[in-house]
């Protein structure tokens, strides 16, 4: 009956096996519990300004025409740490091709970030990017993007690194030889529904001798200054969905994060 049944779960629950497993689903249940804890009380706020800077539209897709609105509160909020303040600024520049002196200092005013650690916004004008501008911008290259977000993209990562699309490109011949013109020579008039048989395309790896060696191209992709988690990832995404090709990326330093990231450019030697 219901008494001899409870009776039998108390038990169950009281033997040493029952206590361990409870015990570990509790550790997880309460490290869940803190992570999503610690996402909706800042990370979600911060990603959803960092994704709208970076597409340069909301998640419905819909053109953000004024993103100083946006960026303020985050600026504002004390809660939010000074690195994570820079990237905002630096998104924000980047996402306007420079913006004026007065509107920096006032920026960074509003951040309320130490003087010494404005290198990092300052120096990126060494980087080719327009920090600073009077009226006039130097030209920056935007190669045109891959539309890439679908029903199935979650809302905070929307954005999708440039070197996937640059990697696709390579490999359907769609490069711009304006930029890339030591690949056009090899690209003209070729098969684009076969792989290449250049060298620069992995053919080296033909020759070997050794048994069960994939027989697909490989694209090496190197970064000068390093390249993200979020780049290799890309990288990996193409290989899975180009079963022809393999594509290996790497860079000449560690693997970047935000923090090592700015702690780089903050150190930079600057040529006047």
């Amino acid at each position: 009956d219901k008494s001899d049944m409870r009776q039998l779960s108390q038990m169950i629950k009281k033997m040493p096996q029952h206590q361990a497993e409870l015990a570990k689903f509790s550790t997880h249940l309460h490290m869940a519990e803190e992570c999503m804890k610690n996402y909706q009380g800042y990370i979600d706020k911060l990603c959803k300004v960092e994704q709208d800077l970076s597409m340069g539209t909301d998640a419905d897709g819909e053109k953000i025409k004024d993103q100083m609105r946006n960026i303020v509160p985050v600026l504002l909020d004390q809660n939010v740490t000074i690195s994570d303040k820079i990237r905002i600024i630096l998104l924000y520049i980047q996402s306007k091709n420079g913006i004026s002196s007065e509107n920096l200092t006032k920026l960074v005013q509003h951040a309320q970030i130490p003087e010494e650690q404005t290198l990092a916004i300052k120096n990126m004008a060494s980087l080719g990017v327009n920090v600073v501008v009077d009226g006039t911008r130097a030209r920056t290259w935007n190669m045109r993007r891959r539309e890439r977000v679908t029903e199935h993209t979650y809302q905070m990562s929307r954005w999708t690194p440039q070197v996937k699309d640059i990697i696709e490109d390579a490999i359907d011949g769609k490069l711009d030889t304006n930029h890339f013109p030591f690949l056009s020579d090899k690209r003209q008039g070729a098969n684009k529904s076969s792989a290449p048989t250049s060298n620069r395309y992995g053919r080296w790896h033909k020759d070997k001798a050794e048994q069960g060696s994939q027989k697909i191209p490989r694209m090496i992709v190197f970064i000068v200054g390093g390249i993200s988690l979020s780049e290799a990832r890309a990288a990996y995404e193409v290989t899975r969905e180009r079963t022809a090709w393999e594509v290996i990326i790497g860079g000449d330093t560690q693997i970047l994060t935000p923090g090592n990231f700015l702690h780089n450019v903050s150190n930079m030697e600057v040529r006047e």
